[in-house]
């Protein structure tokens, strides 16, 4: 025996030690058998003859171990009866620390691999949720936020779009009747163009509000005074309140600037008040006006509901007395104005981020979370594959006296350390893919109080993630290997015992989730994907390159024939030009339209509610020339520079295979009635002669199908105050978009075009929800399949390197290299085909719920899921067919000589 075992076994024997430096001494024995059995290998014996040497030196201790477990028994019980329990447990955990260091830096290829795994489930997670915290958790930046609701309106009676905003008219009466509510206001976000001083004319994102919104959200302004209510009443002075940043950039932060009168959409308005820098309610807003300053607002019937409602209730209140009240008040107006409020039942629920988003974002919440459940499942299966080389070490630590919660918070502890090292990795890669979130166009930013930073549930969120993580990872390997059988250990037996039988389970249960996981993301992505495709394929029915599209807005004072004197010198301005192609209209392509009901002559008339709708776009001379839309039938009268008269229209070919089939079209009379209009207006409407037939410019929508039903009428009827200027040139969109500016600048210095782009753009911009959900699906889906496929990659070749003795029996037998190869991926084979079952239920949910929160995504296909599946394969196979072929190529006598 060697002097230093003896020398102490002397001194514990006569030493009252306690459980902590106990485990020390069990730690330090444990380490120098590790030491000795390397120092064994370096001296050229085997590796079987080594770790025999080892256990025969600890053996020649005369009961070594059995006197360790005596004293860790006794010392235990008297530590815990000295009542401290807890300072023991804190040396024991910084021991286990330690000895986890120790660990990572003796292999630290193994850590490496357990943390970047780990970093990359963890950093997709915590950038989701951090825009799910933002957008969706935290509140709104008002005092009492939870006092704050949304109202609107329901129509039962509309299937089609049930969901409404409030009428002008509805909302004096519920703010005269309120109880529940201190108060209910109303916006309307409007861009206006902001002049008249000696800076250029500008457009602002502005917006018309209530005079009692900002006491409504608690929010006073940081210079000046807040609107009152004898600002919102007919006749009152025009005033207006400026953003901070729109006071800081165009006005330099002038304290003067209270009292002094800007052009406001046309409107001599007094500043009264400036805003903090930071508030932009209820989107982006630089500018608020009173909401009586509405153009038209005054004239707005009940059927016109177009107005965002908030209100703060009573403190005590809650949503359902509101709820109560707002239904007796509408049930009071529905008997008043049966027409226009019959069907109609309120809303309330609370303010914030739109359902559809929400849904969105736990959408991502979720698929990220598969992400991490791969992730975990790669590294418990590393972790049991480390569990069964490191027998002998746990082994040795129980023979020596450690308990069996020891080993297992030993590891966990380890588990948890490489956890912790993942999740700062982890934190580290979510900060440029939250500065690509934060980068977001500004058509496509959220509101200004959605701020994509980290804060303290962020971090508590990040916390759980390591934690949950390393008790996912670690638990299972760690509860394994203090099961060990230490008897099978120590005389070198086992490697087909139970235990592997018990850790085989374990690792096929892990892969089998990993793969039904991937199935589920990869399904996602596909289906997104296909989507997007399809958005990309959609037939506009016109060549849209180079086609520019500018818009403009008349003043609020300006009169319709002012209006129409312009816009007639604006037309002969831009026919004066031989190289550009340019027309007015009301809507361009792509750009929706209004909504009008049609009816047609000569036929049954039939309730308003029941007649079909149809899109109206009201154009100038030359607009289809212009966007390159062919006239089918009938004279080119709004090509070829020549005003439709007002009781003309043009249809689409759409509207005329749909409602006249094989009839003639040309010569047919029809009416077109605005669905919000009373019925008094809706009399007044005018019967009007389909003069000819143009071809299919796709509208409105964005998904594969049919045309919809489009009515061309001139614009001279009623001149639109927003108009858009549509232009092509040879020389490319910036020609064009420069000859426009120019004619504008000429005719009104005053009146600044906005919305500049290309038709292309803003078909793009149309599609990003689907660009841009479709693109993380795709990235998340990729995490995982890469994680998937190395996994199966690990497991295989651990079992490989774990049966390298047994394959090399089966070769020296004679098996040939199929009976080889199936024997290596056979369990792989059977693992893909598990995961592929269990993943199809989940691939079907997603097919199932993405319509269902993302418009434009359609359902699943066979094909979507055939190709899931295809490659899932491809990749568990290839993953699979390295090791296998490593396994061929064995050499039965160096396979036979291995331990």
């Amino acid at each position: 025996m060697p002097d230093w075992t003896r020398e102490l076994l002397a001194r514990l024997a006569e030493l009252r030690i306690s459980p902590a430096r106990e485990a020390e001494i069990v730690e330090e024995l444990s380490q120098h058998l590790n030491d000795r059995y390397e120092e064994l290998r370096a001296a050229g014996s085997s590796d079987a003859d080594a770790r025999r040497l080892a256990l025969d030196e600890l053996s020649e201790a005369g009961g070594l171990a059995r006197r360790m477990q005596t004293l860790s028994q006794s010392h235990t019980r008297a530590h815990v009866v000295a009542g401290q329990p807890a300072a023991g447990l804190l040396r024991g955990v910084w021991q286990d620390v330690r000895y986890a260091l120790r660990a990572v830096r003796k292999e630290p290829g193994f850590a490496v691999t357990i943390v970047l795994t780990l970093a990359l489930g963890i950093a997709v997670n915590t950038t989701v949720f951090t825009i799910v915290n933002a957008a969706v958790l935290r509140p709104l930046p008002f005092d009492d936020a939870e006092q704050i609701v949304r109202l609107g309106m329901t129509n039962v009676g509309n299937a089609q779009n049930p969901n409404s905003d409030l009428s002008y008219l509805d909302l004096q009466d519920w703010q005269t009747a309120r109880r529940t509510f201190e108060h209910i206001a109303a916006v309307a976000q409007r861009d206006v163009n902001v002049s008249g001083d000696d800076r250029p004319a500008a457009r602002v994102a502005g917006a018309y509000v209530s005079w009692n919104m900002f006491s409504l959200l608690g929010q006073q302004p940081a210079l000046g005074r807040d609107f009152r209510d004898t600002d919102d009443q007919v006749g009152a002075s025009p005033v207006v309140i400026l953003g901070g940043n729109l006071w800081r950039v165009r006005y330099g932060a002038d304290p003067t600037i209270l009292g002094k009168t800007i052009r406001v959409a046309g409107v001599p308005s007094t500043v009264v008040g400036v805003m903090p820098r930071e508030f932009g309610f209820p989107d982006r807003q630089e500018l608020w006006l009173p909401l009586v300053a509405l153009p038209q607002v005054q004239e707005m019937s009940r059927s016109a509901r177009l107005l965002d409602t908030l209100g703060r209730l009573r403190p005590g209140a809650t949503i359902e007395q509101a709820m109560a009240e707002l239904s007796g008040i509408t049930a009071s107006l529905a008997e008043r104005y049966p027409d226009t409020n019959r069907n109609s039942v309120p809303r309330v629920w609370s303010a914030g981020i739109a359902p559809q988003f929400v849904a969105v974002m736990i959408a991502l919440l979720g698929a990220v979370g598969f992400v991490l459940l791969i992730a975990c499942a790669n590294v418990a299966n590393l972790l049991l594959a480390r569990a069964a080389d490191r027998a002998r070490d746990v082994t040795l630590r129980l023979a020596l006296g450690a308990s069996r919660w020891r080993i297992v918070r030993q590891l966990l502890v380890e588990s948890l350390l490489l956890s912790a090292a993942g999740g700062l990795c982890g934190l580290a890669l979510s900060y440029p893919a939250l500065q690509l979130v934060r980068n977001l166009p500004a058509e496509s930013a959220p509101p200004y109080w959605v701020q994509f930073t980290m804060d303290g549930v962020v971090i508590a969120y990040l916390v759980a993630l390591c934690v949950g993580s390393a008790l996912v990872c670690g638990l299972v390997p760690a509860w394994h290997a203090s099961r060990t059988n230490l008897a099978a250990t120590l005389n070198d037996a086992g490697r087909a015992s139970a235990g592997s039988r018990w850790r085989g389970r374990w690792t096929g249960a892990f892969v089998v989730a990993q793969v039904a996981a991937s199935l589920v993301l990869l399904t996602g992505a596909t289906l997104m994907m296909q989507n997007l495709s399809s958005l990309m394929r959609v037939d506009i029915g016109i060549d849209t390159s180079g086609l520019m599209q500018m818009a403009f807005e008349f003043r609020n004072d300006e009169t319709p024939d002012r209006r129409l004197l312009f816009l007639g010198q604006l037309e002969e301005q831009l026919a004066a030009s031989t190289r550009v192609k340019a027309a007015l209209a009301s809507d361009g392509p792509m750009g929706g339209a209004p909504v009008r009901r049609l009816r047609i002559d000569g036929r049954p008339a039939s309730d308003a509610g029941t007649l079909p709708l149809v899109l109206l776009v009201r154009i100038g001379p030359g607009y289809f020339e212009a966007v390159g839309a062919p006239v089918l039938a009938g004279p080119a009268t709004a090509s070829d520079g020549v005003r439709l008269p007002d009781d003309r229209v043009m249809v689409n070919e759409r509207f005329a295979r749909m409602h006249f089939r094989d009839e003639p079209v040309i010569g047919k009379r029809i009416l077109l009635i605005d669905p919000n209009a009373s019925a008094d207006e809706s009399g007044a409407a005018r019967w009007m002669t389909i003069d000819g037939v143009v071809g299919n410019v796709l509208q409105s929508g964005l998904t594969e199908g049919e045309f919809d039903p489009v009515v061309y009428g001139s614009y001279s009827a009623d001149p639109p105050r927003a108009m858009l200027v549509l232009a092509r040139s040879a020389s490319g969109p910036a020609a064009a978009a420069g000859f426009v500016s120019d004619q504008m600048r000429a005719l009104d210095p005053d009146l600044p075009l906005f919305a500049a782009s290309t038709v292309d753009e803003a078909l793009a911009r149309r599609r990003w929800p689907q660009r841009i959900f479709g693109s993380m699906f795709a990235i998340f889906a990729s995490i995982a399949l890469l994680l998937a496929t190395c996994g199966l990659y690990a497991v295989t070749a651990y079992a490989v390197s774990r049966r390298t003795r047994e394959i090399g029996v089966r070769v020296a037998l004679g098996a040939d290299a199929r009976r080889v190869c199936w024997a290596v991926m056979g369990t792989t084979v059977q693992q893909l085909a598990i995961g592929l079952v269990v993943g199809m239920a989940g691939a079907a949910a997603v097919a199932t719920v993405l319509p269902a929160i993302l418009v434009g995504t359609g359902g699943g296909s066979p094909l979507a899921f055939a190709v899931v599946a295809v490659v899932l394969v491809a990749a568990g196979l290839t993953a699979s067919a390295v090791p296998a072929r490593r396994a061929i190529r064995l050499d039965p006598v160096k396979a036979l000589q291995t331990e």
